[in-house]
């Protein structure tokens, strides 16, 4: 009989290597398994040894086995001689482990343990057998009418909150833009606050996004509404939107009134110059104001201007100033800029036109201050346009403080898309609205500015006349 020994890492290694040396018909007579490198039984590596025959004895083996190791038995591994029944081990051999199998069995009765589990394909389910339930379908059944009136009304009540949130969150998302990769912390609060919203309130609220004014405005507009009416007013849709307009239209600070000619400081005319960027219209915007002195309101007017910079620009308002009648001075240098203002001071108005500035540029910012020390305007209106962007705005608004600007006007709301921008880039500056201009026509297409006026543009998102 030929008695061999193999030890490998796993069970599988051993048998494939007792199959190739012996054959298919070889029997096993003993497995064990036991760890090699382990410190007081800690770590360690586990062998699985097989000894196997290519034939059994009934007297049991009598010959000494030979020894074949695995690839995958670690390198420096001592084999050991395989010991009969009741003789002592040798001291240095690995401990004995509990014994798998004592009767002979073939190769080929011993199968490794898979390592997964094997699913069955579900084309091996035939079509017509039953499935399984996956759960049991109650009828319902309140207990009387009042009561599954009250849990069909709680359910729409869940339906439309739902809603709310999902069309709040799909305008806040589209409207704000993300930082940092999250959703910023603002429109998640915004996004919460609309539990318990009325559905008319729901609806003004939608509006006040839709205009993209602020988050932080349109909550606290819609907040102050929800606890200053009650929950029948808040049902009703012309009580909700003349609240909303009401609140809304506290957050426009405004002048509220045109400057009286000839009240300027220390016997002066009034003077007032226009500053800001290139582009929003302070030329036009400076004829619309000569023009309601002089012809509404019969005042001896004078214009100045130091844009000297841009082409035509004072042949632009030369020309209004010969349509309306109005003297023009127009000055290269501060000290003519003093000099002019002197030379109209038998006037009732002064009206400074200045040369537009990009907000970047801090020499040119110095130069045009110096222009203003010259004249010493009573009043300094930045003019930003609303077509631009609202970062844009607030940008300009920055820069052009060093200029000290009592005043705001808004130009061109007859080119924005968004009229919201208007409430929020008052809610950042301290700054009163004086007037809007909504197109290039002159004398007209220019308005006081009125809070009330304002609040239904934003809120109905046209600009009506």
């Amino acid at each position: 009989m030929n008695l061999k020994t193999y030890r490998a890492g796993s069970m599988a290694e051993a048998l494939t290597e007792v199959k190739k040396d012996l054959g298919k018909n070889a029997v096993i007579l003993h497995t064990r398994a036991y760890k090699v490198g382990s410190v007081l039984g800690v770590g360690g590596r586990q062998v699985i040894e097989i000894t196997a025959a290519d034939e059994v004895s009934a007297r049991g083996p009598k010959i000494k086995p030979q020894v074949a190791v695995s690839k995958q038995v670690e390198p420096g591994f001592v084999p050991t001689r395989f010991q009969p029944p009741g003789q002592e081990q040798p001291s240095n051999s690995p401990p004995e482990a509990p014994l798998v199998q004592t009767m002979p069995l073939r190769v080929d009765d011993v199968a490794p343990r898979p390592t997964k589990p094997t699913v069955p394909s579900p084309s091996v389910v035939p079509p017509s057998a039953p499935r399984p339930a996956l759960g049991l379908r109650a009828p319902f059944r309140p207990v009387d009418a009042d009561t599954a009136g009250q849990l069909h009304e709680e359910l729409a009540s869940i339906k439309r909150l739902v809603g709310q949130v999902l069309q709040c969150s799909r305008a806040t998302a589209a409207n704000t833009p993300l930082q940092h990769g999250g959703q910023p912390s603002a429109t998640r609060a915004a996004v919460a606050g609309v539990g318990g919203m009325s559905e008319p309130l729901f609806a003004q609220y939608m509006k006040l996004q839709d205009a993209e004014v602020g988050l932080e405005t349109a909550d606290l507009v819609i907040g102050a509404v929800r606890d200053e009416l009650t929950p029948d007013e808040l049902t009703d849709q012309a009580i909700v939107r003349q609240a909303v307009l009401r609140h809304l239209a506290g957050h426009i600070p405004v002048v509220g009134s045109m400057s009286k000619a000839g009240e300027g400081t220390a016997g002066r005319p009034l003077t007032v110059a226009l500053v800001g960027p290139t582009g929003v219209g302070k030329t036009t915007t400076i004829a619309k104001l000569a023009a309601a002195y002089k012809l509404r309101q019969g005042k001896r007017v004078g214009l100045i201007t130091s844009d000297t910079y841009r082409i035509a620009a004072v042949d632009q308002l030369r020309t209004y100033a010969n349509i309306i009648g109005l003297p023009l001075k127009v000055v290269l240098t501060p000290r003519e800029m003093a000099a002019a203002c002197g030379a109209l001071a038998d006037c009732d108005v002064i009206l400074v036109d200045t040369a537009g500035r990009s907000q970047h540029d801090t020499a040119r910012l110095g130069e045009l201050s110096h222009f203003l020390e010259a004249c010493t305007p009573d009043e300094t209106h930045l003019v930003l346009s609303s077509a631009v962007a609202e970062s844009v705005l607030l940008k300009a608004a920055e820069r052009f403080s060093v200029l000290g600007p009592q005043r705001l006007i808004i130009s061109k709301l007859d080119e924005a898309v968004h009229f919201g921008v208007i409430v929020n880039v008052l809610s950042k500056v301290q700054l009163r609205l004086s007037f809007v201009t909504t197109g290039q026509e002159v004398p007209d297409q220019i308005e006081l500015a009125s809070s009330d006026r304002l609040a239904r543009i934003i809120l109905d998102g046209e600009l009506a006349p």
